[in-house]
């Protein structure tokens, strides 16, 4: 069948696509990502969508006519596309995709085996470093709390501290029984180590094979006499036993699986996962979908399942759906082969399974509502904040964009700035901008807001032209209002940019912390709004939140600063073994932690050397704390 008449350029492309698996993009004139898909044969996949007799949508034919360019990655094998395609998602978060809300990473809990004394953390970056990875988890303040009470039950450390090297003095942690002080040599490694496996068995969900383990070794500890040790077992076998006692048994079979359904409405849908292991529910999770209105549930589903266990470090044996994916061999060899052995996907009709996948989608309705209502009455708030402050500062029109700056720095050393961006009332974090202000480092906040605004609203201009394009295109759109966190002084400086630029048209206001007063050009009383005002709460997170936006950038630069310049200062120590050092450690954070043997390993540091190393980190890391102490 003949396809539909394109532009040259693209027509081009279409027919040098290989016949080869891998991921495509398509792309619109300006470079941006419309949608990413994977296929197992390029040329035909991609091929399709410009044939005449194609599945009509509005979706897809809005899509369509944007596209101008595609881009193909040939891959190997059907679990890189998966990979790749989840990550490239990810990254573009293409508007023609049905994407997990990801505004944030999800957290995972960890246990960090690569550690010689491994402790449990909670961590939002999964890398292949040794560790033990759960997750993900919808919920931080849940997973902080399954945290807290793994802790409470085993005692393992939470300090960074290195350990069974030199003596140290026992902490808080060993006298609440929370740690068996590793530290000062009070618990061995082989101990420390069961302890680990226990939590590893209770993690994975084998609960009663650890309290027989515990019971057991109870009974032995009596017998030995040693009751205190008998004593702090029977408290963790009772500690898990009401755990245990809180689990739901879904059924006999101990295989361990994921139970997965949708619901789906208003351009969103909210998908249930709940985790079963050993017949019991552990837990369960929600995750937010979007890009999902006009789209069948099947293929919601479908790019959910490829998408969460991309990023899930542990993928089932058994994963069951509430509806059959056109794509659901193409899936399930894709996730065996992440996995490194089998994977089933199964799609229940009858029983006691199935009634169960109905109770799943139960519990993701109400999650939807959930959402749509919050969403709907923070959308409401907005509006009325928006409107009321415009009618404060006497504005145009609604301010949908407001930009607010900030800087931040210590006596004039790592002079940053920052300028964050707020959209319809809500933090449009992918806007935001950093600067660092260059010349003379003065301290000097007025001659500082002029440099950053300057830099910034010189792409508004309008002989600006070209200037807009390539990854400064952002800097083009136009703000509704500018704030300037600080008093009249620092109004005066904004309008004086704004004149020198010819953007007098633009509004700006200033707004000074101590009494939370509005100042505005050529307004001589500040502007004070209800303390209850909603229009005063907008403009006070979104001051914070360029503050901390600010400092946090100035407090990275300083503690960089303070490590590099103590590593730069070594006599020893020149450009190659300082490289050397950061590629073995990672950073200049893994050079302060690491020993002196590890240090050794390092081609070119001796054992004298790694000493003056070793002695000037440990040094530094005060400085290091007290420049992270100031910055905030």
């Amino acid at each position: 069948m003949a396809i539909l008449e394109l532009p040259e350029k693209l027509q081009e492309q279409l027919d040098r696509l290989p016949s080869e698996p891998g991921i495509y993009e398509m792309l619109d004139a300006d470079g941006t990502v419309l949608y990413v898909g994977k296929a197992v044969e390029l040329r035909s996949r991609a091929r399709s969508y410009f044939q005449p007799g194609r599945p009509r949508s509005a979706r897809g034919d809005a899509m369509l006519e944007r596209v101008a360019e595609i881009r193909t990655i040939i891959v190997k094998s059907e679990a890189e596309a998966l990979l790749l395609e989840c990550n490239l998602i990810k990254q573009h978060k293409p508007p023609f995709n049905i994407r997990l809300k990801d505004d944030k990473k999800y957290p995972f809990l960890k246990v960090t085996l690569e550690e010689q004394f491994p402790r449990v953390i909670f961590t939002r970056k999964v890398a292949r470093d040794g560790g033990r990875y759960f997750g993900p988890f919808s919920n931080a303040g849940g997973l902080r709390e399954a945290i807290d009470i793994i802790r409470k039950v085993f005692p393992l450390r939470t300090c960074k501290e290195e350990i069974g090297v030199v003596y140290r003095r026992p902490c808080l942690q060993y006298h609440i029984k929370r740690c068996m002080a590793p530290c000062a040599f009070l618990q061995s490694k082989p101990d420390y180590d069961a302890t680990v496996r226990d939590v590893l068995l209770f993690l994975e969900g084998k609960h009663e094979v650890l309290v027989d383990k515990l019971k057991r070794e109870m009974e032995f500890a009596s017998e030995q006499l040693a009751f205190e040790h008998a004593a702090r077992l029977r408290d963790r076998i009772n500690d898990l036993e009401r755990v245990m006692a809180r689990q739901e048994v879904v059924w006999k079979s101990q295989v361990d699986m994921d139970l997965i359904a949708g619901a789906h409405g208003q351009g969103a849908s909210s998908m249930e996962v709940f985790f079963v292991r050993g017949g019991k529910l552990l837990g369960q999770e929600h995750f937010i979908v979007e890009g999902t209105e006009g789209r069948a549930p099947h293929e919601v589903l479908s790019e959910f399942i490829k998408q969460f266990y991309a990023q899930s470090p542990g993928i089932p044996k058994e994963i069951m759906l509430e509806v059959r994916i056109p794509d659901m061999a193409d899936v399930a060899r894709a996730l065996s082969a992440v996995r490194g052995n089998r994977v089933r996907i199964l799609v229940p009709e009858r029983g006691q399974r199935a009634e169960y996948m109905r109770k799943v989608r139960r519990n993701a309705e109400q999650h939807l509502a959930d959402h749509l209502t919050q969403t709907g009455v923070a959308q409401e708030r907005a509006t009325a904040a928006l409107g009321e402050l415009a009618a404060a500062l006497s504005l145009p029109a609604i301010p949908q964009r407001i930009e607010c700056y900030d800087i931040s720095h210590v006596q004039g050393t790592n002079v940053v700035g920052s300028m964050i961006v707020f959209e319809d009332g809500k933090a449009a974090k992918n806007e935001y901008r950093r600067f660092k202000i260059q010349g003379d480092e003065k301290n000097d906040d007025f001659a500082n807001m002029r440099q950053m605004l300057r830099r910034r609203l010189r792409y508004l201009m309008p002989e600006a032209g070209g200037v807009n394009m390539g990854r400064e295109k952002k800097f083009a759109k136009r703000p509704n209002l500018l704030l300037i966190d600080g008093g009249r002084a620092q109004l005066n400086v904004a309008s004086e940019v704004l004149q020198e630029l010819d953007l007098i048209a633009l509004p700006v206001a200033a707004l000074a912390k101590q009494f939370e007063e509005l100042y505005v050009p050529k307004e001589s009383a500040p502007i004070l709004l209800p303390r209850n005002s909603p229009a005063l709460h907008l403009v006070q997170r979104v001051r914070d939140e360029a503050h901390r936006f600010a400092v946090a950038y100035h407090r990275g630069l300083r503690a960089k600063q303070a490590v590099t310049s103590a590593l730069d200062g070594l006599p020893g120590i020149g450009s190659a073994r300082r490289k050397a050092l950061l590629r073995t450690f990672g950073s200049v954070a893994g050079v302060r932690q690491a020993s002196v043997d590890e240090l050794q390993t390092v081609p070119g540091i001796s054992h004298d050397l790694a000493l003056v190393i070793r002695a000037a980190m440990m040094r530094d890391a005060a400085d290091v704390a007290d420049a992270r102490s100031d910055a905030s």
